[in-house]
């Protein structure tokens, strides 16, 4: 399971989880703000990490009620925020309630879930009418560009082991269907496909960072697993940590959506 593999206590994962953040919080923050929550927003982040998006809503939303979960919320950056609470939440197995909240948003989760559809259905009856759903999922259908075919190779490799382990790095090119046959309305989705570059304080520089913590984190299964050799995970490696390149990485799909009003 990805929490066994990837947990929050691992000595890189907190310095991985804030990566992440960096890369795809001014995408997640733009799309919420679209959708003009009300001031008293009652807010679940699912799946919180270091919680930079529940923290964001919290400060950026004083009169709202925030609620940041995860499998293991010890993670999450201390704060003082008197509207943010944490809560142990495992969305395979727990009930998130009926009509409780304006917002639910998650980022990587979906895609690690073996019931990852049918969760769809807990999270929409846990919205108010009108409600916003948002999620950024995986989309590695068009990680064949890049710097050679190698690149490509080296990441269908990489999803062999994705798919052995029960994950599906695709899921974000089908989610906006998915959302639509659970009944969910107002589906909006847009393709992120990064350019790395590990130098700088972009967002780039912080997903291709990301990547190479993620990687090197990996490593004992991908090279241990036969899924490849030592040296084309260290010849990808070289790729995405050269300052001077700059390389198209695997995307993602950020969809929001709604509970109809009626």
């Amino acid at each position: 399971m990805y929490e066994d593999l990837l947990p929050h206590t691992l000595p890189t994962e907190a310095e991985r989880l804030d990566r992440m953040a960096l890369a795809h919080d001014p995408d997640t923050f733009a799309t919420i703000e679209r959708l003009d929550l009300p001031r008293n927003a009652h807010c679940l982040d699912i799946g919180a990490g270091r919680g930079s998006v529940a923290i964001w809503l919290a400060e950026t939303l004083p009169d709202a009620q925030v609620t940041a979960s995860d499998l293991d919320v010890t993670s999450v950056r201390e704060n003082s925020l008197s509207n943010l609470s944490l809560k142990e939440i495992d969305l395979q197995n727990d009930d998130l309630g009926s009509e409780l909240y304006d917002l639910v948003h998650c980022r990587a989760v979906l895609c690690f879930l073996p019931i990852r559809t049918e969760v769809l259905s807990n999270i929409l009856k846990s919205l108010k009418p009108g409600g916003a759903f948002v999620a950024t999922e995986m989309d590695f259908r068009r990680i064949a560009s890049g710097p050679s075919r190698f690149w490509a190779t080296f990441w269908t490799a990489y999803l062999e082991f994705t798919a052995s382990q029960g994950w599906d790095l695709e899921f974000g090119a089908r989610l906006p269907g998915f959302l639509a046959k659970t009944g969910f309305a107002e589906i909006d989705a847009r393709h992120i496909q990064p350019v790395l570059n590990h130098s700088g304080k972009t967002a780039g520089a912080a997903e291709a960072q990301t990547w190479s913590l993620t990687l090197a984190t990996l490593a004992p299964q991908l090279i241990g697993g036969g899924f490849m050799t030592e040296s084309m995970l260290s010849e990808a490696l070289s790729i995405i940590r050269n300052s001077k390149a700059w390389t198209a990485g695997p995307g993602f799909m950020i969809t929001s959506a709604r509970r109809p009003v009626e």
